[in-house]
């Protein structure tokens, strides 16, 4: 029996290693099991992966439970809020589940509810034994987590590289609208669907080195300070690459709180040394989707890749050579794109950006009216994974499979307001064990309260728990870097 017990929880620490890298891998490779007018079913490693360990988790998920009925049955003193607070948080992926029952896509929300079931165990399970387990190496998860992110933003570079060179995007992997012909230079997507996700999987990296970067002091540790700031430069860079606005929107919030709180909070003015980082990043990549333009198969030239660049990050403020604003008009990847989120670009760049923006801010528009709808959509809502079906249905998007694009509007759409106080609940347990775990440690909580403002803030451009698995997942990796043990026994 403890030979059992010590192979589950070495297969669970490989599984748990190895995460990181899987996540970047959230697209290729895939398996496309079956298809429906609603949804793509299909196997990604992130999914293999997640449901293997929270399998392997469901005996330490049990007694965490169970010892959460003893405690509540056992104690002998009134009941607080922070007693019946573990318990009160199964109820968001109780509540999943039953939501299928009334939604209009019961097999999708079925899947979505176990996905999110499964995520659930999984970091449950990790702070309830894994990371006081003996066997938990740190450093070993901290390593699979910064060379899986220098990896995978090689392999972003490289595909911008060979798209210049005109190898087509078979062999590149680009999503039809990263190409050079969409916006003159081509914006990666890495081993994702789309690029705002690799964006989204680079805030967690970067602003990690970022804070390690505040923690070094320079004239102890010349050396690794060096290696800190390339890693910065690095990130930074690629993220910017990527050409998401939601995640560099979302990286510039958060990288302003750190900056403020650790100059104001704790008088680390050398922590002032990230801004021209950030600002020498920016500029570099800036100057490389110029020479990406000019030296790409389009017609486009430097300045007008800066421009479209600039304009298109500033949701079109910014306009400084809108005279080249056109792309190759000729091209069949330019005229055959379709944005994820169903709509076709015009053949040029000009309004492009206004487009893009619209769509996004009429399909949140649309999922709040039909939520508001009637008393019961909006208490609620219309079940676990019919978005895409309601907004169809009432003539509101020409695709089954629209998603809303903004996550806490789906699910107010798909679960209306009973689903976002229970996933609010939930979220006021973890915080109550992040400030527990870390009550001692003022900026490593810091950093955390950051991190989680950066993807709370990328949540309002993407929607799909399925679909943005990865996204899910990677800021409960940082939690384990925390030097503190867990609250959970």
């Amino acid at each position: 029996m403890p030979q059992n017990k010590n192979f589950s929880t070495t297969l669970r620490l490989f599984l748990l290693y190895l995460f990181p890298v899987a996540l970047y891998c959230s697209y290729f490779p895939r398996l496309l099991l079956a298809s429906s007018q609603t949804t793509n079913y299909e196997l990604s490693l992130p999914l293999i992966l997640l449901f293997l360990f929270s399998v392997l988790s469901l005996k330490d998920f049990w007694h965490y439970i169970y010892n959460i009925y003893i405690n509540i049955k056992t104690k002998t003193r009134r009941l607080t809020f922070t007693d019946i607070l573990p318990a009160s948080a199964l109820l968001f992926p109780f509540y999943l589940f039953l939501s299928a029952l009334w939604s209009p896509n019961p097999l999708r929300a079925v899947l979505t509810a176990g996905v999110f079931a499964c995520l659930y165990i999984s970091i449950v399970s990790i702070f309830a034994s894994l990371k006081n387990s003996r066997r938990f190496q740190k450093s070993v998860l901290e390593k699979s987590f910064l060379l899986s992110a220098v990896f995978f933003s090689v392999i972003c570079w490289l595909q911008c590289f060979l798209d210049v060179a005109g190898v087509p995007r078979t062999v590149t992997l680009l999503c039809r609208g990263c190409v050079s012909e969409s916006f003159g230079f081509p914006h990666p997507s890495g081993f994702t669907i789309e690029p705002q996700f690799m964006g989204n999987l680079l805030l967690a990296p970067t602003l990690y080195v970022l804070y390690e970067i505040a923690r070094t002091k320079p004239e102890q540790n010349p050396q690794q300070t060096k290696i800190l700031f390339l890693l910065g430069f690095f990130f930074l860079s690629t993220l910017f690459l990527t050409f998401s606005r939601g995640a560099i929107y979302s990286f510039g919030v958060a990288f302003v709180v750190l900056v403020l709180f650790e100059v104001i909070k704790n008088k680390n003015r050398a922590f002032l040394l990230v801004v021209p980082l950030a600002i020498i990043s920016f500029l570099f990549t800036l100057c490389a989707q110029g020479f990406m333009a000019e030296l790409s198969p389009t017609s486009d030239t430097f300045s007008s890749g800066v421009s479209k660049s600039l304009s298109q990050l500033s949701l079109g403020l910014i306009e400084l050579d809108s005279a080249q604003d056109a792309t190759n008009d000729n091209s069949l990847e330019a005229q055959d794109h379709l944005d994820p989120d169903g709509s076709r670009p015009p053949s040029n760049f000009s309004g492009y950006v206004e487009e893009s923006t619209n769509i996004r801010l009429d399909l949140n528009r649309f999922a709040l009216e039909s939520s508001v709808a009637s008393p019961t959509s909006f208490i609620f809502g219309y079940g676990l994974g019919s978005a895409g079906r309601v907004l169809y249905d009432q003539g509101k998007s020409s695709s089954t499979m629209e998603i809303v694009q903004n996550e806490p509007l789906s699910l107010l759409l798909e679960t209306g307001l009973l689903g976002l106080l229970l996933l609010a609940l939930l979220f006021v347990y973890i915080f109550y064990l992040l400030f527990r775990t870390t009550k001692n440690a003022i900026s490593p909580r810091t950093f955390l309260l950051v991190l989680i403002l950066a993807y709370a803030l990328s949540l309002n451009f993407f929607s799909g728990l399925p679909n943005a698995l990865h996204i899910y997942l990677f800021p409960a990796f940082i939690l384990l870097f925390t030097k503190h043990k867990s609250v959970i026994n």
